[in-house]
């Protein structure tokens, strides 16, 4: 797998001195910088994953089309409106063209949960780009990103059933924006509160 280091020997961390990023005990909500895939995009590789998963054997629920996502970073779980602000006048900072992102591989990640994620290689370096520039003025504004990044849309989550690194068909989107999500954890369900234009 292709991973970013974003900056350099910092050590990697989820707090900064400023910014609190993580609450104690089991978070309700998640705030995320995402990118997601129009209407139209999230449900071609919805169907997609559909026979992907069929021909590989996993029979995991997949992800519902509205919640496919490459997330871009965490902004932090259960957090008060002044941080999710800071995440914000840092995206406001951020220029940076239209985009596509392209799949090229699948496989099972390692953690306990199965998540099955889409990757991709050289077609994932524009999403890997804005990362490095969101990640730079979250940086400025006291945020901690990790340094480690790892580009990938889930598709389903199964335990029991793992996959190797596959090549597939390459699929993908255009992306016009990224947005700010707010995901309901346990109800399946991803908020939008503010989306940023990508240059045409």
């Amino acid at each position: 797998m292709t991973q970013q280091n974003l900056f350099g020997e910092l050590p990697a961390q989820a707090t900064s001195d400023r910014h609190a990023r993580k609450s104690a005990g089991r978070p309700i909500h998640t705030w995320f910088f995402a990118l997601r895939p129009s209407v139209e995009d999230a449900r071609r590789i919805h169907a997609f994953a559909g026979g992907l998963l069929s021909s590989h054997g996993v029979p995991g629920k997949r992800i519902d089309p509205e919640r496919l996502h490459i997330t871009l970073d965490l902004v932090g779980h259960d957090v008060d409106p002044a941080l999710v602000d800071a995440a914000c006048r840092a995206a406001d900072s951020v220029s940076f063209p239209v985009l596509k992102a392209s799949f090229e591989a699948v496989m099972t990640f390692s953690a306990p949960s199965g998540p099955l994620v889409l990757l991709g290689a050289k077609g994932l370096d524009e999403v890997r780009s804005l990362r490095t520039a969101l990640g730079c003025a979250l940086a400025d504004h006291g945020f901690a990103p990790p340094r480690i990044y790892e580009p990938h849309m889930t598709l389903c989550y199964d335990p029991r059933h793992r996959l190797a690194k596959t090549p597939i068909e390459p699929i993908g989107f255009r992306a016009m924006d990224f947005a700010l999500v707010k995901s309901h954890i346990g109800f399946s369900r991803h908020e939008v509160l503010r989306t940023w234009r990508l240059a045409g």
